[in-house]
């Protein structure tokens, strides 16, 4: 009698097979064991005037050292309960005490000499702190911490002292793609230990430099809304397929040209032209703006920060429109019609070129990815972008009343 085969049991390793197989055109790397921080978005926080008695813990502090404490954000639970204190003596090198292990006290091991910024800036001072992590994958959580030097703002006392920190952490990884390491990088959850290339924060190191660059508009990473999103790095097109912290495994997806919607923009390079529809229903281009200095606004009255840099965007228009200066806006409002809109745009002085949401909505979407309002670009007569926003301090600033300095300085006087 002859046996009859294991039909389920060849069934079985071949679903297991084709389940777990990594495809052709397929990467696989793995994560690094330390996360980092993502240094793009911060928190202000006000660290209090103390006096030694009202602290716990064994630091370093002579009786003359002027002391300021609060407590910070937690990236692992976003709960403001890590203590931290700064100590300043004369002649010496800022001191920050954080609170690493969560025990509430402050030890001689959990000391940080503050470091002059890498902006060069006299005023600026900065470390990271490396909260511990009691298990998993990652050891530590860190926390980039800037201290504002002789910096005051409102509801702060004569003895308190600025600092800002980051809030969110990146998981990041290297995969093996052709013989060439890429760096790819994702939000991660501490609460939940994991990441979701889909939706969230996430970036790959397209120039190689070894670092991803979270900046606003950087083509190197974008938010990802219930996507996938692709990356172009050299003349290879990837996208994440799978980002598994508990398997410690990252497999990247090889992709057509055609599957990348980005247009990227970088300082000095030309910036993309698009078409567009104005609310007198008037079908139009942005290169028919060749030869003028544009400043180029993406807004919304929904959004309370673009109203608050109205008053400044109309001053704009009002000093330099004799200079070669044009306002373009790309509205984002999508409850409107189009005569309300039209109220709005007037009754708020708003007299410049507006394009519809409907006619920049993919272009804004998939095309530039913003993801931040307002996102505003100064364009030079050539087309060529002179500053994003502020996203670095060697640009022109184009925010509140120093929008109106730097327009004054950059634009040609007749």
């Amino acid at each position: 009698m002859r046996n009859k085969p294991p039909t389920i049991f060849f069934q079985l390793i071949i679903c297991l097979i084709f389940c777990s197989a990594v495809f052709a055109g397929d990467f696989t790397g793995q994560f690094e064991p330390n996360l980092v921080a993502n240094r793009e978005d911060f928190e202000q926080v006000i660290l209090k005037f103390v006096t030694r008695d009202k602290l716990k813990g064994n630091f370093e502090a002579s009786e003359n050292a002027h002391l300021a404490a609060s407590r910070l954000m937690d990236p692992r639970t976003q709960n403001y309960s890590v203590i931290a204190l700064l100590v300043e003596q004369r002649g010496e090198l800022p001191i920050l005490y954080v609170d690493l292990d969560g025990d509430n006290t402050l030890a001689p091991e959990e000391k940080h000499t503050l470091k002059p910024s890498e902006s060069d800036n006299p005023y600026l001072w900065e470390i990271t702190a490396e909260l511990k992590m009691k298990e998993g994958l990652f050891k530590t959580c860190p926390i980039y911490i800037q201290y504002f030097k002789s910096v005051k703002m409102e509801k702060m006392g004569p003895e308190d002292r600025l600092v800002t920190q980051s809030t969110e952490v990146m998981a990041r990884g290297s995969v093996d793609v052709r013989g060439k390491k890429v760096l790819f990088q994702y939000a991660f959850d501490p609460g939940k230990n994991k990441v979701n290339p889909q939706a969230g924060l996430l970036g790959v190191d397209m120039d190689s430099d070894g670092t991803v660059d979270m900046g606003k508009m950087s083509a190197e990473s974008t938010k990802a809304n219930e996507e996938t999103v692709v990356f172009r790095v050299g003349d290879i097109y990837l996208a994440t397929k799978k980002a598994d912290i508990g398997k410690n495994q990252i497999i990247v997806t090889e992709r057509e040209a055609k599957d990348y919607k980005r247009r990227e923009v970088y300082i000095n390079k030309e910036f993309p032209d698009f078409n567009f529809t104005d609310f007198e229903g008037k079908k139009r281009k942005f290169s028919e703006f060749r030869g003028k200095y544009v400043l180029l606004d993406v807004w919304g009255f929904w959004c309370g920060p673009c109203r608050r840099e109205l008053p400044y965007i109309r001053e704009a228009h009002r000093r330099f429109g004799a200079r070669n200066l044009v306002i373009v806006g790309l509205n984002t409002d999508e409850d409107y019609t189009i005569d309300s809109m039209k109220k709005g745009l007037n009754d708020a002085g708003m007299t410049w070129t507006n394009a519809q949401f409907t006619s920049v909505a993919e272009f804004l979407r998939e095309g530039l990815r913003v993801n931040s309002f307002p996102t505003t670009f100064l364009i030079s007569p050539e087309g060529k972008v002179l500053s994003i926003s502020r996203v670095d301090r060697d640009e022109p600033s184009l925010r509140g009343a120093e929008l109106l300095e730097s327009l004054d300085k950059v634009l040609p006087s007749f």
